[in-house]
């Protein structure tokens, strides 16, 4: 941030930085809404909306207590229907191209990946329908009330100040779950969602930010990033584990390729947070262990 605009920061509340902030996202659906409903479907359309809502729900969770808690509230739940959505439909289109890349060419592992597109194509039907039923211009238009009207001066803060205040607070939120063992499902999950709020968190903020909390932005997307893809190997997993169409003898080599696979992504995440490991594969189980040998 320049010194101009640590200046304007310095002097502006966090009312109208917000106001203005959900206007331009909310004006950014208005391109992508078309391509979620379009025939054929935008490969990148269900992923742009997914980001631009959550940047939304984000903005009006860190700004609630200035906009409003009641109403912003309100408008969250409004749009979390078509979120969620977009959250199951993207988290199999993820699923589906990661096995469709391990090679695997069997008639038990090609009939069931045949099932789990026609899932993805049931979802992808699911999110249309809820856009054309109208629940997402239900939220826009909650969204567009609450923009509406002039934020109370008794609510408003100074925007420098609730900018390193929701930043912080997100830091801390990343610091109480940084711990999380590389074997720890539950906990590489919670964690990599404190990084996506940190990240968004101070995304939201940057222009309002000291450099060092503004560079938190691209810290924790790189994390949330490293988790996200070992979390992508977990689902994987979990998955061929549970599906009912797959032999043994296939069920084993997909989990044996998986998890493979998962101690690679194990080893990157744990490199860069300073965690030495030593993998093991018994090629009996399909199945690898991970052993912690050094910490920083």
């Amino acid at each position: 941030m320049n010194e101009g605009a640590a200046l304007a920061a310095t002097a502006a509340t966090t009312g109208p930085f917000l106001v203005a902030k959900l206007r331009a996202l909310d004006a950014r659906l208005d391109g992508i809404v078309p391509r979620v409903l379009a025939t054929p479907p935008d490969d990148s359309a269900v992923h742009d909306l997914r980001v631009v809502l959550r940047r939304i729900r984000t903005v009006l969770e860190v700004g609630r207590s200035v906009l409003g808690p009641f109403h912003a509230d309100e408008v969250r739940r409004a749009l979390r229907d078509v979120h969620q959505a977009t959250g199951e439909l993207r988290d199999e289109e993820v699923l589906l191209s990661m096995l469709g890349e391990l090679g695997v060419d069997l008639p038990d592992v090609n009939a069931w990946l045949d099932g789990r597109r026609l899932r993805e194509e049931r979802l992808r039907r699911a999110l249309v329908h809820l856009v054309q039923s109208g629940a997402l211009d239900d939220g826009r238009r909650l969204l567009d009330a609450l923009l509406a009207f002039r934020v109370k001066p008794s609510r408003d803060r100074r925007l420098a100040k609730v900018a390193r205040r929701s930043v912080d607070e997100a830091r801390r939120g990343v610091d109480r779950r940084r711990a999380a063992q590389p074997d720890d499902v539950e906990g590489l999950h919670r964690l990599r969602i404190a990084y996506k709020r940190l990240r968004y968190t101070a995304e939201t903020f940057a222009d309002a930010l000291p450099a060092d909390l503004a560079a938190l932005a691209p810290t924790a997307a790189r994390f949330q990033r490293w988790l996200g893809d070992l979390h992508d190997a977990h689902v994987a997993i979990a998955s061929v584990r549970r599906a009912r169409k797959l032999t043994d003898e296939s069920r084993a080599e997909l989990l044996a390729i998986l998890e493979r696979l998962r101690v690679e992504r194990v080893a990157a995440y744990a490199k860069e947070v300073g965690i030495a490991l030593v993998p093991t594969l018994p090629q009996a189980e399909g199945t690898a262990s991970l052993r912690k040998i050094s910490s920083r």
